[in-house]
């Protein structure tokens, strides 16, 4: 959002550099890399949603679902948001630092338990890094395709006849440790 100043500006400039607007448009534009999160960021953030929603019963990892890629870009739209995930990753960092390591590189046993260290000691900013997670992988159509239920509408009011293919149905849902 820019300020009334700002925008009257940059809109002169448009109206006296209008032949070079396709390069001009480009500076306007923010750049993803300037504000995209960095190399080692990406490899802790995606080692992380990993060990919120691991692989398994036939389900994707978050990571591998597309959800590394889904708050990259919502970091891009809601700056605050990337603010909150980098402080969060930052913290992640310092935990698993104490164990020797980065935590992408500690064992599955390791990062449960600097997780749980987080989600006991900075309670507030793991809540919201697992509900992004969620978001992340929940809203993927990949994920989205595999939990859908695909038995057939039953017609009729009585209820027991609508229940009966959801009864018949195995869980939908995945245990986590």
């Amino acid at each position: 959002m820019y300020s009334r100043r700002e925008f009257l500006v940059r809109t002169t400039w448009l109206a006296l550099l209008s032949t070079t607007k396709g390069a001009f448009a480009t500076q306007l534009a923010p750049s993803p890399s300037a504000s995209d999160f960095a190399v080692g960021e990406l490899e802790i953030l995606a080692a992380a949603m990993d060990e919120i929603v691991p692989e398994g019963d036939g389900m994707p990892s978050a990571a591998a679902a597309g959800g590394l890629q889904y708050l990259r870009d919502l970091g891009w739209q809601y700056p605050n948001i990337q603010q909150e995930l980098r402080g969060f990753l930052k913290t992640l960092a310092q935990a698993s630092a104490q164990l020797g390591t980065d935590f992408p590189k500690l064992q599955p046993s390791q990062r449960l338990q600097v997780l749980q260290q987080l989600e006991k000691n900075h309670g507030t900013a793991f809540a919201s890094f697992v509900s992004y997670v969620y978001e992340a992988y929940y809203t993927r159509p990949q994920v989205l395709g595999l939990i859908s239920c695909s038995a057939p509408a039953a017609s009729g009011d009585d209820l027991e006849t609508l229940l009966a293919p959801v009864r018949k149905m195995e869980r939908s849902y995945r245990e986590v440790p």
